[in-house]
């Protein structure tokens, strides 16, 4: 983890796959951020179209969480930082957000997911939820793992997967959403799932806070 909050600029580039093979860039398809190292958990980058980001983010002040995973460490193995404070385990990772980019993974193919999934819904639940029930042609969902089905402000469906065999204070949900012609996967604690809305626009202001267009030299 770190604590550096210098600025460093990262661009992730489209491409359809990242196997070198297939690989080729999408015109047009990019997005530039300019963010604090302390956000970065993970940077891979062999070349333009080979990018991956996650990063992670205190859900109550958008500071990087990697501040307060600093704190918690002590001063043995981390320190203090002003105006952070030492929050217990369970609190931090009630409030650790994390998201990622992958050059591949594209948000296009989100809207043909969008019409499978509106098979998918069982009886409705709180916060513009279903419940997702298990059928044969509906995207598979692991066996210590529950789902729900939401729905973004512009209709399109997203499959929300739950840890159910972990305990509560570790337990974790998945899900996606579109962003600048990307799609974001999203790592949220499960009690927040209710709150599901509030942490995807969170997730979304977030990433426009930090995102940059390059100024073209002339």
């Amino acid at each position: 983890m770190s604590s550096d909050m210098t600025p460093v600029d990262i661009e992730v580039a489209g491409s359809p796959s990242l196997v070198p093979q297939f690989h080729q860039l999408i015109p047009g398809l990019v997005v530039r951020f300019r963010l604090e190292r302390a956000y970065v958990n993970l940077w891979a980058q062999r070349e333009a179209g080979f990018e991956i980001l996650n990063i992670g983010v205190d859900l109550e002040t958008a500071s990087p969480i990697s501040l307060f995973e600093t704190v918690l460490l002590g001063p043995r193995f981390g320190r203090d930082i002003p105006g952070i404070p030492k929050l217990p385990p369970e609190e931090l990772r009630r409030r650790n957000i994390r998201l990622s980019i992958h050059s591949n993974c594209r948000s296009e193919p989100m809207w043909k997911s969008s019409e499978v999934l509106a098979r998918c819904r069982g009886k409705p639940v709180e916060n513009a939820m279903w419940v997702y029930e298990r059928k044969t042609d509906c995207p598979g969902l692991g066996s210590q793992r529950s789902g729900k089905i939401g729905q973004l402000q512009d209709g399109l469906l997203i499959k929300i997967e739950c840890d159910e065999a972990l305990p509560r204070s570790w337990a974790r949900c998945k899900t996606n959403f579109p962003f600048a012609g990307f799609m974001v996967d999203l790592n949220f604690d499960r009690d927040l799932l209710p709150r599901w809305q509030e942490v995807v626009s969170f997730s979304i202001k977030v990433l426009k806070s930090k995102q940059y267009q390059a100024v073209e030299s002339r």
